[in-house]
Parts: structure tokens; sequence; C-alpha cells
């Protein structure tokens, strides 16, 4: 078993502790956004941590109203510019806690009056010492290149501050019992492994979704590129429409990730209308409709909103992990990566 299998299977335990780990500091935050006159959120993030801001952005406007928007570390790097932060607080991601950017970012806006929400996976990193708030991903150490628990960490941390600002108590109570469902997951390995199988020797794939799974989507495209070394893209279904539709052609590889809910209607619509046009629909959905449009089908439990982000991104970690093995890439340790990756 590789070491990112092994990491991505121990996400219940992850989590369980993740919770127990973050309530009190999660509280005081929110008791800052809600009183603190805020008008926007700021994070900054790179790579998978990157995506569970998309996933927070998602969540947090929906449920608050209060924008999320993304700060590029180039204009404190490279540009020596920055934010006017007033009214605002930066949430600074980043498993490590050590990337020379984050810092670069975190100091400037310190040195401006910002408030700064580090969010990490070692308590004694630079970007921990230098929060005002610290949200410790207690994943334990994370040995494979390929970020798979510190991910769901990140998603249950930012859900939990989701749920305290909106009073959303639901929100936790989803996080507390998916477990039940991520053993499921587990027991779906073999599935999995036909559907990586089928699909390894393909070099091209469209990965889409829409809402709270944007996120989760950008990160299997990311896990495909790093692990399996395979150009993929990923999209919005709406955004796709817009003229990446014309990239659809016979047998066009398209993996379409579907939980039902809102999107639902449109996750139909657009499975049949690319089925229309003969592309290859590979499917993770509990959608029955989409299902049974697809050439490739993972067929996935029933989800809340809240449940799909974490039920979806092990079910995708795994996909990439089984299917990098039946390349023969060795998953831990992809060509050319590091762990720690230093960009400015």
């Amino acid at each position: 078993m590789s070491i990112m299998l092994n990491e991505l299977l121990c996400q219940p335990e992850v989590l369980n502790s993740c919770l127990a780990q973050n309530r009190q500091t999660v509280k005081e935050i929110a008791a800052f956004l809600k009183n603190g006159n805020l008008s926007h959120i700021v994070t900054m993030a790179r790579g998978t941590s990157y995506n569970a801001t998309l996933c927070f952005k998602y969540a947090m406007e929906i449920s608050t109203g209060i924008p999320v928007v993304t700060y590029i570390p180039s204009l404190t790097t490279v540009y020596k510019g920055g934010l006017n932060y007033k009214d605002s607080i930066l949430f600074a991601i980043s498993q490590s806690g050590m990337s020379t950017d984050t810092m670069e970012v975190v100091k400037s806006a310190k040195a401006k009056g910002c408030k700064i929400v580090g969010i990490t996976n070692n308590r004694d990193s630079l970007l921990a010492k230098e929060s005002d708030y610290h949200l410790f991903l207690a994943a334990g150490e994370e040995k494979s290149v390929a970020a798979t628990k510190t991910f769901a960490a990140q998603l249950c941390v930012l859900y939990m501050i989701v749920a305290e600002t909106a009073g959303i108590p639901s929100v936790i109570k989803d996080i507390e019992k998916v477990s039940t469902k991520l053993s499921h997951v587990k027991n779906m390995s073999d599935a999995v492994d036909v559907a990586a199988k089928a699909v390894k020797d393909e070099n091209r794939f469209i990965i889409l979704s829409r809402g709270m799974s944007m996120g989760l989507a950008d990160e299997l495209a990311l896990k495909m590129k790093e692990c399996c070394y395979k150009f993929t893209i990923s999209y919005s279904t709406s955004e796709f429409i817009h003229g990446p539709l014309a990239l659809i052609e016979d047998k066009t590889n398209v993996i379409l990730l579907a939980p039902d809910g809102e999107c639902r209607n449109d996750f139909i619509n657009i499975a049949a209308r690319l089925k229309l046009l003969g592309a290859k629909i590979i499917a993770f959905s509990d959608i029955k409709d989409v299902l049974n449009i697809s050439d490739i089908k993972i067929k996935l439990p029933s989800c809340t909103k809240w449940e799909a982000s974490f039920v979806y991104a092990m079910t995708l970690q795994m996909f990439a992990e089984h299917m990098s093995v039946r390349l023969g890439i060795n998953p831990d340790s992809p060509r050319n990566l590091k762990k720690i990756t230093i960009t400015k």
C-alpha cells in the first residue's frame, strides 16, 4: 500500500481529531467575524490548500453573505504592492506553515494592522507563530508529496468557521457523522480501481462540476497532474458551455463530479448534452439520471452538501492514487516535486 493511500484512508480519524482540537479557536474567530465590522475575508494559499479555499469561498458566501477574495502572493513578493486591508481579515493556509511567500504576505499584512488566521499542520511553524489565531490541522505528519488528509482537515476547520459564523450547528453534526460514509468509501476501493484502470492509458481529461464541488474538481485535476502525469483541466459546468464546449469531440474524456443538491438539474443537463456530442463520461455521482447516461460510473452515497466535500474528496484521491499505481508511478514521490515547495 502506498503512503498516499494509507494517509487518505485515515481521514475519519483525522476529522475527529481536527474537530476536537479547534472548537474554541473557531468560536473566537467566528466572534471576530461577526463583531469586527468586516467587509470581506481574504484567503491566501497554494496548490491543494488553494483548492480548499475555493470550497470555503462558496460555503462562506452562501451561508453568511461575507465576500471571500483570493490574494495573489506575487502582489507582495514580486511587485512589492499589497491590499488595503481595512475591514478585512487574512486567512493564510499552508500545510507546512513554512512557505516563504506565505510568510512575506503575512508579515506585510500584519504591518498594516490586519488580523491573521493561520491554518497549518505544524504547531511550531513560522505561520503558526505569526498568526493571531492558529487552527491546527492535527492530521499527523503527512509524508506523501500529494496532500490528502490535510486537505480534509483544512475543509474541516474552514467549514467549522462557516458553521459558527452562520449559526448552522447542523454543519458540525454532518462532519461528525461523515465518518460512516467515509468507511463506505474505503469499501469502494475495488470499484474505483476498475474505473481508474479503464482510463489509465488516456492522456487528456476535462473535469466538470459546479458550486461547492468546484474546489474538488480543481483538486482532482491537480492530483491527476502530479500523481499520474495527465493533462487535465477543470471547469464549472456553467462556464464550460461559454466556449470550452468546443473541445468536445468523439470520445473526449470528461470526468463529471455531480453530487445531488442545488446543481442537480445542471448536472443532468450537461451529462445529456455531452452524451449527444460523443464524449466519454466518467461520473462520480449519486444522481441516478447522471449515472444512467455515463460510460463509467462510480456511485457514491447520498450526502448533504457538507458531507459531499469529504466523501467526494476521498474518493477522488483514491481514484488518482489507483491510477498512479496502475501506471507504475510512485504516487508518494512524483517526479520533480518535493513536499515543501518554495515559491515567490
